[in-house]
C-alpha cells in the first residue's frame, strides 16, 4: 500500500462483493454507459479467438469475461485481493496476477512476462495524472503489445475541462479525480509518440484507442 494512499485496495475489497449489481443498479454517473463502454474496448481491440489479452484493472472481470466469449486467452490483473477472487470464480482458466499498476511491473508472476496481442482497461486509468497516464500507456505499447497490437481504455472522461465543469454542475456530491480530458490527453498521447484515436460513448466516458 502506498502512503497516504487517497485510492487505496481496501475501498474495492469492500465493494467487491456488490460491485456487480450496483453498476447494474445504477445508470447514472460514474456507470451512465458502463456496458457501452466495455463492448466498444472489445470491437475496438479487434481480438480473435486463442490470441492473448491483458486485461489491467480486472475488478470482477466483466470486460475480461466478454474478451473469453470471442475465445480468447486472458490475462488478468488487480490490486484487490477481493476482486480477484470474484474475477477467478467467472474465469477460472484466466491468468491471475495480484499487482497495482502504480508499482513496477517485475511483482507481477513470470506468466507475465510477454507481450500480448491486446491490452485492454476499463473504469482505472482515472486514478492517474497525466503524467501517469502518459507513462504506463508508452511503457504498455513499447514493452508488453506485439507489433500491431492495440492498447485500449475505457474510462471516465470528458472531451475537455469545459465539458466536464458543464456535467459536474448537475451531479451531486460530486468527487473531483483524475478524469480524462480528450484534448489535453490526445495532444499528450501524441506527443509520447503514441497513435491516438478518442471515442465518446456517454456523457462522461469515452474509450481510447492507442498504438505505436
Amino acid at each position: 500500500m502506498l502512503p497516504n494512499d487517497p485510492f487505496p485496495s481496501s475501498e474495492f475489497d469492500e465493494w467487491a462483493e456488490n460491485y456487480d449489481q450496483s453498476i447494474h443498479a445504477d445508470t447514472s454517473f460514474p456507470f451512465d454507459g458502463y456496458e457501452h463502454v466495455l463492448q466498444t474496448i472489445v470491437e475496438l481491440t479487434q481480438p480473435q479467438p486463442k490470441q492473448a489479452i491483458l486485461d489491467l484493472g480486472t475488478g470482477t472481470a466483466n470486460l475480461a469475461v466478454l474478451f473469453d466469449q470471442l475465445g480468447c486467452e486472458l490475462w488478468c490483473s488487480d490490486f484487490s485481493p477481493l476482486m480477484l477472487e470474484k474475477a477467478r470464480q467467472k474465469l477460472p482458466r484466466a491468468h491471475f496476477a495480484f499487482h497495482d499498476l502504480r508499482a513496477e511491473w517485475p511483482s507481477v508472476p513470470s506468466e507475465f512476462e510477454r507481450r500480448f496481442d491486446g491490452i485492454a482497461s476499463a473504469y482505472v486509468f482515472h486514478h492517474f495524472e497525466l503524467e501517469k497516464k502518459v507513462s504506463l500507456c508508452r511503457e504498455l505499447v513499447s514493452q508488453r503489445l506485439v507489433q500491431g497490437g492495440r492498447l485500449v481504455i475505457g474510462d471516465l472522461s470528458f472531451p475537455s475541462l469545459a465539458a466536464k465543469e458543464i456535467f459536474s454542475r448537475n451531479i451531486p456530491d460530486w468527487e473531483e479525480e483524475f478524469y480524462w480530458l480528450a484534448d489535453e490527453a490526445v495532444v499528450a498521447l501524441r506527443k509520447a509518440g503514441l497513435k491516438v484515436a478518442y471515442t465518446q460513448v456517454s456523457a462522461c466516458a469515452g474509450v481510447y484507442q492507442i498504438q505505436k
